[in-house]
C-alpha cells in the first residue's frame, strides 16, 4: 500500500458533460489500482498511468472525505457522483480495513439540501463495483438514496465460479454479486448490471450468457451492458495472455488470432464482434431486458440538458443495434454536446448565475429558433421538446414517446426504428 496522495485535488472532478458509461457529472476516486486482480482489466494499460503492481500498489487517498465534506457545500451544478473508475473499485479489499468509501458514502449522505430556497439538494451517487462489500453499507446508500437518488452497478459475466477463480481472484463471488443486486433493489437503488467482458470461447456462449441474462431478470435489475474483451497492447494483454497460459493454454491460439491487430483501443477482429453482438441478442431473446438505464429512471440522477445528451447517446446505440443509419442523429449530437460545453463553460466562468441557469436556458433554446439550429433536424427538435418542456418519456422497446404518467409495457413496434430519422 501507498500512503494518501495529499497533492491530489480537487475531491471531486468534473466532466464537461455526463458520462455516458456512468451518468455521471463527477467523479471521485477512494483508491487507485484495484487487489480484485482481475486478468482482464484494462486499468493494467499504460494509457491509465497506473504505477507499481496494479494489484497491489494501491494508493489510498484517506484524506478525500474530508476535502469531499468541504466542496459539497460550495457546488453550483447537480449531477451524479460516480465512485470507482476502470482503474479501481471503491469496495475492492483494503475498504475493509481503510473505510475510505463508507467515509465518502457519509460526507455525500449529509449534503445540506437548499431545495426549498431555489438551490442544489443532495447529489445522486453511481457506483461500481464487483465486491459484496458495499453491503456493508447499505444502511448509508439507503438514506442517499431516499434524499436523492443511488445507481449499483454490478461487473458480473458468468455464473462459473471456476471463470472467477481464474480470471477474478480477489472479487466476490458471483452468488453475492447477485445478492448485493437483489438487496439495493429492494432498498429502492436503481440497478444495472455490467455484463462484460465476454471472453472468447470461455464464457461467450449462448447458453451461458443466456442463464445469466435470465438470472438477471429474475432479480428485476433496471437494465444489463453487454461488451466483450478490449486487450490493449502492453502490460493489460501481455498479463491477460499469462494467465490465459496458466489456465486455459488450449485458447491462446484462438485469442492470438482474434486480437493480432494490435489496435491501440484494444478491440478485437470486426468479424468476432460481429459474431458476439449476435449471440448476445440470441442470449437475450425473449428476456426484455434494457441494454441501458430506461429513460425514466435517467431522469433521477440527470438535470434536462444533460438528460437530453446521454438519451441522445442512448438513442444511437439502440438505432445502430436495429440497423438504422444514424449519420444525422450522431451529427445533431456532436453539435449539441457543442452548444452545451459552451453554455456549461459560461455557467462555470460566472458564479452569481442560478444553480438552475443551464436547464432555464435549454427551455428558452426551445421555445426560439436556437436548439433547432442546433440540431439541424425539425423530428429531433420537436423530439427534444416533447422530452424537455413536456416531460415525455422515451419507451426503450418502440422508440415510441410516452406521456410521463403512461406504464411502459413490454411491446414492439415495427416502424418505430424510423420515427426520427
Amino acid at each position: 500500500m501507498t500512503p494518501s496522495d495529499r497533492h491530489y485535488s480537487p475531491a471531486l472532478r468534473r466532466g464537461p458533460l455526463a458520462d455516458p458509461f456512468t451518468y455521471s457529472l463527477y467523479a471521485c476516486a477512494p483508491y487507485r489500482g484495484c487487489g480484485h486482480g482481475c486478468a482482464y482489466c484494462d486499468g493494467r494499460a499504460e494509457k491509465y498511468y497506473v504505477e507499481g503492481e496494479f494489484d497491489r500498489d494501491i494508493v489510498i487517498r484517506e484524506d478525500l472525505p474530508e476535502r469531499l465534506a468541504r466542496e459539497l457545500p460550495s457546488l453550483r451544478e447537480w449531477g451524479p457522483v460516480s465512485l470507482g473508475s476502470g482503474v479501481t473499485d471503491s469496495y475492492q479489499p483494503c475498504e475493509r480495513e481503510h473505510r475510505v468509501t463508507r467515509q465518502l458514502a457519509k460526507a455525500l449522505s449529509s449534503m445540506p439540501d437548499h431545495r426549498d430556497m431555489g438551490g442544489m439538494g443532495p447529489l445522486p451517487v453511481v457506483i461500481l463495483t464487483k465486491s459484496a462489500g458495499i453491503l456493508d453499507d447499505l444502511d448509508v446508500w439507503s438514506r442517499v438514496n431516499a434524499r436523492s437518488a443511488v445507481l449499483v452497478l454490478v461487473s458480473i459475466t458468468s455464473l462459473d465460479e471456476g471463470l472467477r477463480r481464474d480470471f477474478e481472484p480477489g472479487a466476490s463471488s458471483f452468488e453475492d454479486r447477485l445478492d448485493v443486486l437483489k438487496r439495493f433493489k429492494a432498498a429502492g437503488c436503481l440497478t444495472g448490471a455490467l455484463t462484460m467482458p465476454f471472453l472468447p470461447g470461455i464464457n461467450d456462449g449462448i447458453d451461458s450468457m443466456h442463464r445469466l441474462f435470465a438470472a438477471l431478470k429474475a432479480l428485476r435489475v433496471d437494465f444489463a451492458l453487454s461488451g466483450g474483451l478490449t486487450l490493449r497492447p502492453g502490460r493489460q494483454k501481455e498479463h491477460f495472455f499469462r494467465v490465459l497460459q496458466d489456465t486455459r493454454p488450449e485458447l491462446m491460439d484462438e485469442h492470438r488470432k482474434i486480437y493480432r491487430e494490435e489496435r491501440a483501443s484494444g478491440a478485437p477482429l470486426r468479424s468476432y464482434q460481429l459474431e458476439l453482438m449476435a449471440k448476445i441478442n440470441e442470449a437475450r431473446r425473449g428476456l426484455e431486458l434494457p441494454w441501458m438505464l430506461p429513460h425514466r429512471d435517467l431522469r433521477r440522477l440527470l438535470e434536462p440538458h444533460d438528460e437530453l445528451a446521454v438519451l441522445f447517446r442512448q438513442m444511437i446505440e439502440l438505432f445502430r443495434g436495429r440497423g438504422v443509419d444514424i449519420k444525422r442523429l450522431s451529427s445533431a449530437l456532436t453539435r449539441y454536446e457543442a452548444w452545451l460545453k459552451e453554455r456549461r463553460t459560461e455557467f462555470r466562468r460566472h458564479r452569481k448565475l442560478p444553480s438552475n441557469w443551464l436547464s432555464e436556458r435549454l427551455r428558452s433554446a426551445l421555445t426560439c429558433s436556437e436548439l433547432a439550429q442546433v440540431l439541424d433536424n425539425r423530428k429531433l427538435t420537436d423530439f427534444a421538446g416533447r422530452v424537455i418542456l413536456d416531460r415525455a418519456i422515451l419507451d426503450p422497446l418502440t422508440l415510441r414517446l410516452v406521456d410521463s404518467h403512461e406504464e411502459i409495457t413490454p411491446r414492439h413496434s415495427a416502424d418505430s426504428q424510423h420515427q426520427l430519422q
